[in-house]
Protein backbone atom coordinates (compact mmCIF):
# COMPACT_ATOMS: atom_id res chain seq x y z
CA UNK A 1 0.00 0.00 0.00
CA UNK A 2 2.93 2.25 -0.32
CA UNK A 3 0.72 3.94 -3.56
CA UNK A 4 -1.48 5.02 -0.48
CA UNK A 5 0.97 6.84 1.15
CA UNK A 6 2.06 8.86 -1.93
CA UNK A 7 -1.69 9.37 -2.85
CA UNK A 8 -2.46 10.84 0.42
CA UNK A 9 0.92 12.65 0.21
CA UNK A 10 -0.38 13.99 -3.07
CA UNK A 11 -3.92 14.88 -1.26
CA UNK A 12 -2.29 16.63 2.13
CA UNK A 13 -0.28 19.53 -0.08
CA UNK A 14 -3.71 19.88 -1.70
CA UNK A 15 -5.98 20.09 1.44
CA UNK A 16 -3.28 21.97 3.29
CA UNK A 17 -3.98 24.47 0.65
CA UNK A 18 -7.81 24.42 0.65
CA UNK A 19 -7.53 25.05 4.19
CA UNK A 20 -6.20 27.86 3.87
CA UNK A 21 -9.03 28.69 1.16
CA UNK A 22 -11.71 28.14 3.56
CA UNK A 23 -9.90 29.87 6.42
CA UNK A 24 -9.86 32.94 4.12
CA UNK A 25 -13.15 32.24 2.89
CA UNK A 26 -14.53 32.57 6.10
CA UNK A 27 -12.15 35.69 7.37
CA UNK A 28 -13.52 37.89 4.27
CA UNK A 29 -16.98 36.79 3.57
CA UNK A 30 -17.43 34.83 6.78
CA UNK A 31 -21.19 32.90 6.94
CA UNK A 32 -23.50 34.57 4.84
CA UNK A 33 -26.23 34.51 2.86
CA UNK A 34 -23.77 35.58 -0.21
CA UNK A 35 -21.46 32.55 1.13
CA UNK A 36 -24.49 30.53 0.64
CA UNK A 37 -25.02 31.23 -2.08
CA UNK A 38 -21.63 30.56 -3.72
CA UNK A 39 -21.23 27.60 -1.29
CA UNK A 40 -24.75 25.90 -3.16
CA UNK A 41 -23.10 27.33 -7.04
CA UNK A 42 -19.91 25.82 -6.54
CA UNK A 43 -21.71 22.70 -5.29
CA UNK A 44 -23.88 22.37 -8.71
CA UNK A 45 -20.39 21.51 -11.00
CA UNK A 46 -18.94 19.94 -8.06
CA UNK A 47 -22.48 17.27 -8.31
CA UNK A 48 -22.08 16.82 -11.77
CA UNK A 49 -17.80 16.34 -11.03
CA UNK A 50 -18.77 13.48 -9.15
CA UNK A 51 -20.92 11.67 -11.95
CA UNK A 52 -18.44 12.54 -14.82
CA UNK A 53 -15.05 12.44 -12.75
CA UNK A 54 -13.93 10.69 -9.36
CA UNK A 55 -16.57 8.48 -8.93
CA UNK A 56 -18.77 7.28 -11.55
CA UNK A 57 -16.77 7.14 -14.50
CA UNK A 58 -13.53 5.65 -13.30
CA UNK A 59 -15.57 2.99 -11.85
CA UNK A 60 -15.78 1.42 -15.55
CA UNK A 61 -12.90 3.87 -17.48
CA UNK A 62 -9.86 2.52 -15.36
CA UNK A 63 -10.50 -1.67 -15.91
CA UNK A 64 -10.37 -0.74 -19.52
CA UNK A 65 -7.84 1.69 -20.50
CA UNK A 66 -5.82 -0.40 -18.05
CA UNK A 67 -6.47 -3.79 -19.81
CA UNK A 68 -6.08 -1.77 -23.26
CA UNK A 69 -2.32 -0.50 -22.21
CA UNK A 70 -1.14 -3.50 -21.04
CA UNK A 71 -1.82 -4.50 -25.29
CA UNK A 72 -1.13 -1.82 -26.37
CA UNK A 73 -0.13 1.51 -25.59
CA UNK A 74 -1.89 2.94 -29.05
CA UNK A 75 -4.78 1.00 -28.44
CA UNK A 76 -5.07 2.76 -24.47
CA UNK A 77 -3.91 6.25 -25.84
CA UNK A 78 -6.58 5.84 -28.73
CA UNK A 79 -9.13 5.11 -26.58
CA UNK A 80 -8.10 8.04 -23.80
CA UNK A 81 -8.31 10.37 -26.54
CA UNK A 82 -11.93 9.09 -27.66
CA UNK A 83 -12.94 9.20 -24.48
CA UNK A 84 -11.67 12.71 -23.93
CA UNK A 85 -13.74 14.07 -27.12
CA UNK A 86 -17.07 12.10 -26.01
CA UNK A 87 -16.73 13.35 -22.47
CA UNK A 88 -16.16 16.91 -23.73
CA UNK A 89 -18.93 17.01 -25.87
CA UNK A 90 -21.54 15.85 -23.15
CA UNK A 91 -20.32 18.15 -20.59
CA UNK A 92 -20.46 20.98 -22.84
CA UNK A 93 -24.19 20.60 -23.88
CA UNK A 94 -24.96 20.80 -19.59
CA UNK A 95 -22.61 23.92 -19.36
CA UNK A 96 -24.83 25.67 -22.33
CA UNK A 97 -28.26 24.25 -20.50
CA UNK A 98 -26.92 25.21 -16.98
CA UNK A 99 -25.97 28.89 -18.14
CA UNK A 100 -29.30 29.61 -20.22
CA UNK A 101 -31.62 28.32 -17.18
CA UNK A 102 -29.22 29.48 -14.00
CA UNK A 103 -31.46 31.24 -12.65
CA UNK A 104 -34.24 28.19 -12.53
CA UNK A 105 -31.67 25.48 -11.82
CA UNK A 106 -30.49 27.54 -8.72
CA UNK A 107 -33.92 28.00 -7.13
CA UNK A 108 -34.08 23.94 -7.40
CA UNK A 109 -30.84 24.10 -5.17
CA UNK A 110 -32.30 26.40 -3.02
CA UNK A 111 -35.45 26.81 -2.64
CA UNK A 112 -35.81 28.28 0.87
CA UNK A 113 -34.13 31.62 -0.99
CA UNK A 114 -37.07 31.82 -3.42
CA UNK A 115 -38.22 35.28 -1.59
CA UNK A 116 -34.57 36.56 -1.72
CA UNK A 117 -34.35 37.82 -5.34
CA UNK A 118 -30.78 39.47 -4.84
CA UNK A 119 -28.91 36.29 -3.23
CA UNK A 120 -30.78 33.87 -5.89
CA UNK A 121 -29.41 36.28 -9.02
CA UNK A 122 -25.96 36.48 -7.15
CA UNK A 123 -26.20 32.74 -7.13
CA UNK A 124 -27.29 32.61 -10.72
CA UNK A 125 -24.36 34.74 -11.48
CA UNK A 126 -21.85 32.86 -9.99
CA UNK A 127 -22.97 29.43 -11.83
CA UNK A 128 -22.55 30.98 -15.22
CA UNK A 129 -18.87 31.67 -13.45
CA UNK A 130 -17.94 27.93 -12.05
CA UNK A 131 -19.59 25.88 -14.82
CA UNK A 132 -16.58 25.43 -17.22
CA UNK A 133 -14.77 24.41 -13.90
CA UNK A 134 -16.82 20.56 -14.85
CA UNK A 135 -15.10 20.45 -18.35
CA UNK A 136 -11.82 21.51 -16.66
CA UNK A 137 -12.43 18.93 -14.05
CA UNK A 138 -13.48 16.00 -15.75
CA UNK A 139 -11.00 15.50 -18.66
CA UNK A 140 -7.92 16.26 -15.86
CA UNK A 141 -10.02 13.10 -14.02
CA UNK A 142 -9.52 11.11 -17.24
CA UNK A 143 -5.74 11.79 -17.36
CA UNK A 144 -5.57 11.38 -13.81
CA UNK A 145 -6.38 7.71 -14.12
CA UNK A 146 -4.29 7.49 -16.75
CA UNK A 147 -1.29 8.81 -14.61
CA UNK A 148 -2.32 6.69 -11.93
CA UNK A 149 -2.06 3.25 -14.04
CA UNK A 150 1.65 4.67 -14.88
CA UNK A 151 2.08 4.69 -10.93
CA UNK A 152 1.94 8.51 -10.32
CA UNK A 153 -0.49 8.78 -7.60
CA UNK A 154 1.28 12.06 -6.47
CA UNK A 155 0.55 14.31 -9.28
CA UNK A 156 -3.19 13.63 -9.83
CA UNK A 157 -3.70 14.26 -6.36
CA UNK A 158 -1.48 17.25 -5.80
CA UNK A 159 -3.27 18.96 -8.77
CA UNK A 160 -5.90 20.29 -6.85
CA UNK A 161 -4.05 22.61 -4.97
CA UNK A 162 -3.07 24.54 -8.13
CA UNK A 163 -6.73 25.35 -7.87
CA UNK A 164 -6.45 26.28 -4.38
CA UNK A 165 -4.12 28.52 -5.12
CA UNK A 166 -5.79 30.50 -7.41
CA UNK A 167 -8.79 30.56 -5.16
CA UNK A 168 -6.70 31.75 -2.55
CA UNK A 169 -5.61 34.35 -4.92
CA UNK A 170 -8.60 35.51 -5.79
CA UNK A 171 -9.89 35.74 -2.36
CA UNK A 172 -6.54 38.12 -1.72
CA UNK A 173 -7.64 40.30 -4.94
CA UNK A 174 -11.24 40.80 -3.48
CA UNK A 175 -10.08 41.64 -0.31
CA UNK A 176 -7.64 44.34 -1.38
CA UNK A 177 -10.44 45.77 -3.58
CA UNK A 178 -14.45 45.43 -3.04
CA UNK A 179 -14.80 42.22 -1.19
CA UNK A 180 -16.62 41.08 -4.34
CA UNK A 181 -17.47 37.13 -4.00
CA UNK A 182 -17.33 37.21 -7.96
CA UNK A 183 -14.05 37.32 -7.42
CA UNK A 184 -13.85 33.88 -6.25
CA UNK A 185 -15.95 32.28 -8.87
CA UNK A 186 -13.40 33.43 -11.29
CA UNK A 187 -10.59 31.89 -8.98
CA UNK A 188 -12.47 28.76 -9.54
CA UNK A 189 -12.68 28.92 -12.98
CA UNK A 190 -8.94 29.93 -13.94
CA UNK A 191 -8.05 27.28 -11.04
CA UNK A 192 -9.27 24.75 -13.21
CA UNK A 193 -7.92 25.46 -16.17
CA UNK A 194 -4.45 25.95 -14.61
CA UNK A 195 -5.25 22.23 -12.98
CA UNK A 196 -6.17 21.01 -16.29
CA UNK A 197 -2.77 22.07 -18.20
CA UNK A 198 -1.01 21.12 -15.10
CA UNK A 199 -2.27 17.34 -15.28
CA UNK A 200 -1.97 17.74 -19.77
CA UNK A 201 1.78 18.44 -18.89
CA UNK A 202 2.45 15.33 -16.77
CA UNK A 203 0.53 13.17 -19.08
CA UNK A 204 2.59 13.87 -22.17
CA UNK A 205 5.97 13.22 -20.06
CA UNK A 206 4.38 9.85 -18.94
CA UNK A 207 4.52 8.98 -22.59
CA UNK A 208 0.42 9.90 -23.34
CA UNK A 209 0.23 11.20 -26.86
CA UNK A 210 -3.15 12.01 -28.73
CA UNK A 211 -3.96 8.93 -31.44
CA UNK A 212 -7.95 8.50 -33.05
CA UNK A 213 -8.68 5.01 -33.72
CA UNK A 214 -12.59 4.53 -34.75
CA UNK A 215 -12.03 1.01 -33.10
CA UNK A 216 -11.67 2.28 -29.85
CA UNK A 217 -14.84 4.20 -30.75
CA UNK A 218 -17.17 0.82 -29.68
CA UNK A 219 -15.06 0.92 -26.18
CA UNK A 220 -15.92 4.25 -25.47
CA UNK A 221 -19.65 3.70 -25.86
CA UNK A 222 -19.02 0.67 -24.01
CA UNK A 223 -17.38 2.72 -20.95
CA UNK A 224 -20.43 5.07 -21.15
CA UNK A 225 -23.10 2.11 -20.92
CA UNK A 226 -21.19 0.67 -18.19
CA UNK A 227 -21.45 3.66 -16.37
CA UNK A 228 -24.96 4.37 -16.60
CA UNK A 229 -26.19 2.31 -13.39
CA UNK A 230 -22.71 3.65 -11.38
CA UNK A 231 -23.70 7.67 -12.61
CA UNK A 232 -27.15 7.36 -10.79
CA UNK A 233 -25.53 5.53 -7.62
CA UNK A 234 -22.77 8.40 -7.64
CA UNK A 235 -25.49 10.67 -8.15
CA UNK A 236 -27.53 9.31 -5.34
CA UNK A 237 -24.65 9.37 -3.31
CA UNK A 238 -24.41 13.56 -4.04
CA UNK A 239 -28.11 13.68 -3.93
CA UNK A 240 -27.54 12.90 0.01
CA UNK A 241 -25.10 16.34 0.14
CA UNK A 242 -27.55 18.10 -1.63
CA UNK A 243 -30.87 17.12 -0.12
CA UNK A 244 -28.99 18.38 3.27
CA UNK A 245 -28.13 21.71 1.75
CA UNK A 246 -32.01 22.08 0.12
CA UNK A 247 -32.98 21.33 3.62
CA UNK A 248 -30.95 24.38 5.22
CA UNK A 249 -31.98 26.94 2.72
CA UNK A 250 -34.97 26.80 4.78
CA UNK A 251 -33.52 27.47 7.76
CA UNK A 252 -31.48 30.64 8.72
CA UNK A 253 -28.81 32.65 6.47
CA UNK A 254 -25.05 30.66 6.99
CA UNK A 255 -26.79 27.37 7.94
CA UNK A 256 -25.38 26.06 4.70
CA UNK A 257 -22.23 27.67 5.09
CA UNK A 258 -21.74 25.92 8.42
CA UNK A 259 -22.69 22.68 7.26
CA UNK A 260 -19.96 23.31 4.49
CA UNK A 261 -17.46 24.53 6.28
CA UNK A 262 -17.92 21.60 8.88
CA UNK A 263 -18.12 19.03 5.91
CA UNK A 264 -14.51 20.88 4.77
CA UNK A 265 -13.51 19.98 7.82
CA UNK A 266 -14.60 16.20 8.15
CA UNK A 267 -13.24 15.65 4.58
CA UNK A 268 -9.81 16.32 5.70
CA UNK A 269 -9.21 12.88 6.88
CA UNK A 270 -12.01 11.63 4.55
CA UNK A 271 -10.06 12.78 1.46
CA UNK A 272 -6.63 12.27 2.51
CA UNK A 273 -6.66 9.00 3.17
CA UNK A 274 -10.49 7.17 2.69
CA UNK A 275 -10.61 8.58 -0.84
CA UNK A 276 -7.16 7.85 -1.56
CA UNK A 277 -7.36 4.41 -0.34
CA UNK A 278 -10.39 3.24 -2.33
CA UNK A 279 -8.61 4.95 -5.65
CA UNK A 280 -5.27 2.62 -4.94
CA UNK A 281 -7.51 -0.11 -4.17
CA UNK A 282 -9.55 -0.37 -7.59
CA UNK A 283 -5.89 0.66 -9.28
CA UNK A 284 -4.95 -2.33 -7.71
CA UNK A 285 -7.85 -4.47 -7.90
CA UNK A 286 -8.10 -4.25 -11.69
CA UNK A 287 -4.74 -5.07 -11.99
CA UNK A 288 -3.81 -8.17 -10.15
CA UNK A 289 -5.77 -11.61 -9.94
CA UNK A 290 -8.11 -13.31 -7.16
CA UNK A 291 -5.19 -14.65 -5.29
CA UNK A 292 -4.39 -10.72 -3.99
CA UNK A 293 -7.71 -9.71 -3.86
CA UNK A 294 -8.01 -10.74 0.31
CA UNK A 295 -4.84 -9.36 0.99
CA UNK A 296 -5.66 -5.75 -0.81
CA UNK A 297 -9.08 -5.37 0.49
CA UNK A 298 -7.99 -6.67 4.13
CA UNK A 299 -4.89 -3.86 4.47
CA UNK A 300 -7.48 -1.59 2.96
CA UNK A 301 -10.10 -2.24 5.68
CA UNK A 302 -6.99 -2.01 8.32
CA UNK A 303 -5.56 0.99 6.82
CA UNK A 304 -8.93 2.49 7.68
CA UNK A 305 -9.17 1.69 11.16
CA UNK A 306 -6.07 2.55 11.87
CA UNK A 307 -6.28 6.11 10.45
CA UNK A 308 -9.66 7.30 10.29
CA UNK A 309 -10.94 5.57 13.74
CA UNK A 310 -8.53 8.22 15.67
CA UNK A 311 -9.31 11.25 13.79
CA UNK A 312 -13.22 10.66 14.33
CA UNK A 313 -12.56 10.52 17.77
CA UNK A 314 -10.09 13.88 16.99
CA UNK A 315 -12.61 15.72 15.62
CA UNK A 316 -15.70 14.43 18.07
CA UNK A 317 -13.68 15.65 21.12
CA UNK A 318 -11.55 18.75 20.20
CA UNK A 319 -14.09 20.12 17.11
CA UNK A 320 -14.95 23.45 19.55
CA UNK A 321 -11.39 24.25 19.50
CA UNK A 322 -10.34 22.98 16.23
CA UNK A 323 -13.33 25.08 14.58
CA UNK A 324 -11.92 28.33 16.70
CA UNK A 325 -8.59 27.54 15.81
CA UNK A 326 -9.73 27.49 12.65
CA UNK A 327 -12.11 29.94 11.16
CA UNK A 328 -13.04 32.11 13.98
CA UNK A 329 -11.72 35.16 12.81
CA UNK A 330 -12.78 38.93 11.48
CA UNK A 331 -16.31 38.00 9.89
CA UNK A 332 -16.27 34.45 11.36
CA UNK A 333 -17.74 34.88 14.72
CA UNK A 334 -18.00 33.27 17.97
CA UNK A 335 -21.57 32.06 16.87
CA UNK A 336 -20.56 30.59 13.61
CA UNK A 337 -17.50 28.72 15.35
CA UNK A 338 -20.42 26.73 18.19
CA UNK A 339 -23.04 26.17 14.92
CA UNK A 340 -20.10 24.91 12.47
CA UNK A 341 -18.42 22.51 15.65
CA UNK A 342 -22.07 21.14 16.12
CA UNK A 343 -22.31 19.97 12.65
CA UNK A 344 -19.35 18.72 12.38
CA UNK A 345 -19.53 16.28 15.52
CA UNK A 346 -22.30 14.86 13.39
CA UNK A 347 -20.17 14.19 10.40
CA UNK A 348 -17.43 12.70 12.37
CA UNK A 349 -19.80 10.15 13.36
CA UNK A 350 -19.95 8.79 10.41
CA UNK A 351 -16.38 9.18 9.00
CA UNK A 352 -15.49 5.30 9.87
CA UNK A 353 -18.69 4.00 7.87
CA UNK A 354 -17.98 6.72 4.99
CA UNK A 355 -14.80 5.32 4.53
CA UNK A 356 -15.46 1.81 4.71
CA UNK A 357 -18.30 2.28 2.20
CA UNK A 358 -15.95 4.12 -0.26
CA UNK A 359 -13.55 0.61 -0.41
CA UNK A 360 -16.46 -1.65 -0.04
CA UNK A 361 -18.03 0.36 -3.27
CA UNK A 362 -14.21 -0.26 -5.02
CA UNK A 363 -14.64 -3.91 -4.70
CA UNK A 364 -17.92 -3.77 -6.88
CA UNK A 365 -16.23 -1.77 -9.29
CA UNK A 366 -13.44 -3.56 -10.15
CA UNK A 367 -15.58 -6.47 -10.94
CA UNK A 368 -17.64 -4.04 -13.16
CA UNK A 369 -20.84 -4.77 -10.74
CA UNK A 370 -21.99 -1.24 -10.79
CA UNK A 371 -25.84 -1.75 -10.29
CA UNK A 372 -25.10 -3.32 -7.02
CA UNK A 373 -23.91 0.06 -5.45
CA UNK A 374 -26.88 2.26 -7.08
CA UNK A 375 -29.22 0.05 -4.78
CA UNK A 376 -27.68 0.56 -2.10
CA UNK A 377 -26.67 3.89 -2.72
CA UNK A 378 -30.70 4.41 -3.14
CA UNK A 379 -31.67 2.58 0.14
CA UNK A 380 -29.47 5.19 1.56
CA UNK A 381 -31.07 7.93 0.02
CA UNK A 382 -34.14 7.20 1.26
CA UNK A 383 -32.87 6.57 4.98
CA UNK A 384 -30.99 9.83 4.53
CA UNK A 385 -34.32 12.13 3.54
CA UNK A 386 -35.97 10.27 6.75
CA UNK A 387 -33.58 10.87 9.04
CA UNK A 388 -33.18 14.52 8.07
CA UNK A 389 -36.61 15.20 8.23
CA UNK A 390 -36.83 13.98 11.28
CA UNK A 391 -34.32 15.09 13.26
CA UNK A 392 -34.13 18.61 11.29
CA UNK A 393 -36.56 20.46 14.00
CA UNK A 394 -34.46 19.08 17.16
CA UNK A 395 -31.06 19.65 15.73
CA UNK A 396 -31.14 22.05 13.23
CA UNK A 397 -28.49 22.08 10.36
CA UNK A 398 -26.45 19.71 12.82
CA UNK A 399 -29.08 17.40 12.37
CA UNK A 400 -28.69 17.13 8.65
CA UNK A 401 -25.22 16.10 9.27
CA UNK A 402 -26.10 13.59 11.61
CA UNK A 403 -28.58 12.03 9.50
CA UNK A 404 -25.65 11.23 6.83
CA UNK A 405 -23.71 9.57 9.48
CA UNK A 406 -26.63 7.14 10.34
CA UNK A 407 -27.48 6.55 6.89
CA UNK A 408 -23.38 5.73 6.04
CA UNK A 409 -23.76 3.45 9.25
CA UNK A 410 -26.76 1.53 7.65
CA UNK A 411 -24.85 1.35 4.62
CA UNK A 412 -21.75 -0.55 6.05
CA UNK A 413 -24.14 -2.92 7.36
CA UNK A 414 -25.53 -3.86 3.91
CA UNK A 415 -22.12 -3.76 2.34
CA UNK A 416 -21.08 -6.37 4.35
CA UNK A 417 -24.13 -8.61 4.19
CA UNK A 418 -24.10 -7.84 0.30
CA UNK A 419 -20.31 -8.56 -0.27
CA UNK A 420 -20.23 -11.87 2.13
CA UNK A 421 -23.26 -13.25 0.08
CA UNK A 422 -21.92 -13.13 -3.16
CA UNK A 423 -18.50 -14.14 -1.98
CA UNK A 424 -16.41 -11.12 -3.26
CA UNK A 425 -14.61 -11.25 0.14
CA UNK A 426 -14.69 -13.33 3.83
CA UNK A 427 -15.09 -11.18 6.54
CA UNK A 428 -14.95 -14.39 8.43
CA UNK A 429 -11.32 -14.96 7.50
CA UNK A 430 -10.88 -11.10 8.11
CA UNK A 431 -11.82 -11.13 11.62
CA UNK A 432 -10.29 -14.37 12.24
CA UNK A 433 -6.78 -13.30 10.72
CA UNK A 434 -6.81 -9.83 12.14
CA UNK A 435 -8.99 -10.47 15.65
CA UNK A 436 -6.43 -9.40 17.97
CA UNK A 437 -4.93 -7.01 15.17
CA UNK A 438 -8.56 -4.69 15.66
CA UNK A 439 -8.77 -5.11 19.02
CA UNK A 440 -5.33 -3.58 19.49
CA UNK A 441 -6.09 -0.94 17.03
CA UNK A 442 -9.58 0.12 19.12
CA UNK A 443 -8.25 -0.05 22.48
CA UNK A 444 -4.99 2.24 21.18
CA UNK A 445 -7.68 4.66 20.18
CA UNK A 446 -9.57 4.26 23.75
CA UNK A 447 -6.35 5.38 25.45
CA UNK A 448 -6.00 7.98 22.93
CA UNK A 449 -9.25 9.26 23.76
CA UNK A 450 -8.06 9.02 27.72
CA UNK A 451 -4.71 11.11 26.74
CA UNK A 452 -7.33 13.64 24.60
CA UNK A 453 -9.56 14.24 27.85
CA UNK A 454 -6.77 14.43 30.14
CA UNK A 455 -4.91 17.15 28.24
CA UNK A 456 -7.91 19.03 27.54
CA UNK A 457 -8.96 19.16 31.00
CA UNK A 458 -5.24 20.77 31.76
CA UNK A 459 -6.01 23.24 29.62
CA UNK A 460 -3.25 22.33 27.15
CA UNK A 461 -3.89 24.43 23.83
CA UNK A 462 -5.74 22.58 20.93
CA UNK A 463 -2.83 22.81 18.22
CA UNK A 464 -0.47 20.94 21.58
CA UNK A 465 -3.01 18.67 21.60
CA UNK A 466 -3.30 17.66 18.25
CA UNK A 467 0.78 16.87 18.43
CA UNK A 468 1.32 15.33 21.54
CA UNK A 469 -1.93 12.69 20.87
CA UNK A 470 -0.17 11.73 17.43
CA UNK A 471 2.77 11.05 19.81
CA UNK A 472 1.22 9.47 22.00
CA UNK A 473 -0.48 7.03 19.53
CA UNK A 474 2.23 5.98 17.37
CA UNK A 475 3.92 5.32 20.80
CA UNK A 476 1.09 2.97 21.38
CA UNK A 477 0.95 1.08 18.65
CA UNK A 478 4.48 0.55 18.94
CA UNK A 479 4.26 -0.95 22.21
CA UNK A 480 1.12 -2.97 21.03
CA UNK A 481 3.27 -3.95 18.30
CA UNK A 482 1.35 -2.89 15.46
CA UNK A 483 3.38 -1.76 12.27
CA UNK A 484 2.13 1.20 10.66
CA UNK A 485 4.21 1.30 7.31
CA UNK A 486 3.30 -2.11 6.81
CA UNK A 487 -0.59 -1.72 7.11
CA UNK A 488 -0.18 0.89 4.76
CA UNK A 489 2.70 -0.83 2.46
Amino acid sequence: MGSVIRSAFGVFTSRILGFLRDIFIAAVFGASALTDAFFVAFAIPNLFRALFAEGALSSAFVPILGSKLKKSEYEGYSYLSNMVIYLSSIIAIFIIIFSLFSDKIILLFMPGFIGDKEVISVASNILIIVMPYLLFVSVSALFSSFLNLRGSYFIPYSSTALLNLAMITSIYLSYIYSKNIYFLAWGVFFGGLIQLGYILLFSYKFGFKFSFDKKSISDVKKTFLLIVPSIFGVGINQLNFLVGRVLASYLPFGSISYLYYANRLFQFPFGLFSVTIGTVSLTELSKNDSIRRFEIISKSILSIFLIILPASLGLILLSDDIIRIVFQRNQFNFNDTVNTANALKMYSLGLLFFSLNMTFTKIFHSILDTKTPVKISAILLVSNIIFSLLLLKPFKHSGIALASSLSAFIGTIIYVKLISQKKLYSFKDFLSKYNWYILKIILSNFLMSIFILYLYHKRVHVLLIILLTIIFYLVVLQVFKINFKEVLR
